[in-house]
């Protein structure tokens, strides 16, 4: 995407303009227990978020370096679990809450083990569980995971790790602690050194942004593609960082923000909006929580401003996810219909329901949606759900939508779930069950326009309209012919030749010189085209399907150029051909009288079904 698009964004206008409103918030001081972090320029400040997308915003000091700190918990906590698994790495962090500062000693009585991995002493419990790999000691495994979130190599600030280290005597004194009750299974100064080290490498509030990107798209760099931490881990470090990771202010920053984050004495924050995107801000003036001022007030004004509160209550219901329910008394599919047969859709199309659905599946939307078509299930005995403007599904949607499928088969009906190629954790699952033995299966058609002429087959093979069917050999029923004498059918008859297509066959082309019509005796036709030509994404478009008593090709009569559509043989198929050349002047004028009429029926009914649609 051109860049300058993302900088007249609405987004980047409003970063713009909360940045420059934040430049006159003072308050707070920058960290000194760690001397060289007075080094800081209380002025910086930098915004930044990454979206899921991996669309990048930033403004003002953004790629200004300063040290991680304790945000590298979040990071490191994510490679304990992968390295040592869920249970192992609980048995010796826990995961509540303090209500501590984060240099506490809360160790749980009896075990000793540190209450979470956000406060420091469950920090260098975590740090001490990262393993060595051949070729690669923990500190170089953590350096690249780090690169793998931010997507750059990093590095450690020696002379901020020589002044932690030269400093943090409270740190050692918890790591001893730890040590003594079994917590560490290495040496305290090797794992503190490690710690202090961890604490020392250089990001920036892009970084940051990157982080959470991260860990809003379910541990996948969104700028990179790159695996960053495995997805199952993703939504533990998230509850960490929601109950704990920002110390005693945990609550408040759930309660007024609400969104996962974690900060540091450096002056960053990085928050995380699952599915959305992550936010980096950095800003050294910290509050007496040792926590970013300027951050907080950012973070703050973007959870109220866009209503981005974990827990904003957004509607999830069918009416967010219905986009419209039709049946087919009056809407039916692209297959050409008899007379007969359209007589049966008219009367009994009621029993055939279609729902569109639109946008995101979770469990709210999914349970109101079957709830709406169990409802109706009395009056209705096909369902088709329309699944292509679908974008995602979640698990218990899933769950909800299988069930569903069970119950209407239980019930004797049919459901089907149509255009759901995209949606590959929905289609697993219901490949890998079996629905009654229901066949078709519930994904057996691949678009709706399919899925609901197998549904009218089955009303008018019930209502056996075979009876009423007219001889497909006698050409007086055909609507071009139906203002002609017997004579003059005879007189057309005549002039035409018998064809076979065989089934899969190519009749004509798109573009091909249009110099006939064929009148359907026997088989069936598609009338198709390609759609995007070339392109990738081009696939096959059916416009119509016709079988015996119909015509294709017709059009062309009017002004007699070329094909707008490919015409193929769907079975064996046994046509009239009919030569424009060779039809008398007054048999064109009748046929070009007939054709008037029933297109101006056509339009009116395409008029009623646009009314249906809007």
């Amino acid at each position: 995407m051109d860049k300058r698009a993302f900088q007249f964004s609405p987004v980047q206008r409003y970063l713009d303009r909360i940045h420059e409103e934040l430049l006159d918030l003072n308050d707070g001081a920058v960290a000194d227990y760690i001397p060289e972090l007075t080094r800081a320029d209380p002025s910086w400040l930098g915004i930044a978020m990454v979206t899921v997308d991996g669309h990048v915003y930033q403004v003002g000091d953004s790629r200004q370096s300063f040290t991680i700190q304790s945000i590298s918990k979040a990071i490191t906590y994510g490679l304990a679990l992968e390295d040592r698994g869920l249970d192992h790495v609980l048995s010796k962090v826990g995961v509540e809450p303090s209500g501590e500062a984060f240099n506490s000693i809360s160790l749980e009585p009896g075990t000793g083990r540190p209450m979470n991995p956000m406060i420091n002493a469950g920090a260098i419990a975590t740090t001490g569980l990262i393993e060595g790999k051949p070729g690669a000691p923990p500190m170089q495994r953590m350096l690249e995971t780090f690169g793998r979130y931010t997507g750059r190599p990093m590095e450690i600030e020696e002379t901020v790790y020589r002044s932690e280290s030269d400093t943090g005597h409270r740190n050692r004194a918890i790591a001893h602690l730890l040590f003594g009750h079994g917590i560490l299974d290495r040496m305290p100064e090797e794992v503190v050194d490690l710690y202090f080290r961890q604490c020392s490498i250089l990001v920036t509030a892009r970084d940051l942004a990157m982080i959470g990107a991260c860990l809003a798209n379910n541990g996948v760099n969104p700028v990179t593609g790159v695996v960053a931490l495995q997805s199952r881990y993703v939504e533990k470090v998230l509850s960490v960082m929601s109950t704990c990771g920002m110390y005693d202010f945990s609550g408040g920053w759930i309660f007024n923000v609400g969104m996962p984050a974690k900060s540091g004495v450096g002056g960053g924050i990085t928050a995380v909006l699952p599915g959305q995107f992550g936010l980096g801000v950095f800003s050294p003036r910290l509050d007496a929580k040792g926590n970013s001022v300027r951050g907080i007030e950012a973070c703050k004004r973007l959870s109220k401003d866009f209503s981005l509160h974990l827990f904003h209550v957004a509607r999830s219901t069918s009416a967010t996810v219905m986009r419209q329910v039709y049946d087919c008394t009056k809407r039916t599919s692209r297959r050409g219909r008899s007379a007969a047969e359209l007589a049966v859709l008219a009367a009994q199309g009621h029993r055939i329901r279609i729902y569109e659905l639109q946008g995101e599946l979770l469990f709210g939307s999914a349970e109101s949606v079957g709830a709406e078509i169990l409802s109706e299930l009395e009056r209705v005995d096909y369902l088709v759900l329309d699944l292509k403007r679908v974008i995602g599904t979640d698990q218990a949607s899933i769950l909800v939508l299988s069930e569903l499928c069970m119950r209407v088969a239980d019930e004797g009906k049919r459901l089907f779930f149509t255009d759901s190629k995209n949606l590959y954790r929905f289609r697993k699952h219901l490949q890998g069950n079996a629905y009654r033995g229901q066949e078709p299966g519930p994904l057996h058609f691949e678009d709706t326009d399919h899925a609901v002429e197998w549904c009218e087959n089955q009303l008018i093979a019930e209502a056996d309209t075979t009876g009423a069917d007219i001889s497909v050999a006698d050409l007086s029923h055909q609507y071009l012919c139906t203002a002609m004498t017997g004579e003059e059918i005879e007189a057309l008859r005549q002039a035409g030749r018998e064809r076979e297509f065989k089934g899969g066959s190519l009749i004509f082309n798109a573009g091909d010189c249009a110099e006939s019509m064929f009148f359907i005796l026997s088989g069936e036709v598609e009338v198709w085209i390609d759609t995007g030509a070339g392109h990738p994404l081009s696939h096959h478009l059916r416009l119509a399907s016709l079988g015996p008593g119909m015509v294709f090709g017709e059009v062309a009569l009017v002004n007699q150029k070329r094909r707008t559509a490919n015409v193929s043989a769907v079975m064996d198929t046994r046509c009239l051909e009919l030569r424009f050349d060779a039809i008398t002047e007054t048999l064109r004028v009748k046929m070009l009288m007939s054709m008037a009429s029933h297109f101006a029926n056509k339009i009116e009914r395409d008029t009623q079904l646009i009314q249906q649609l809007a």
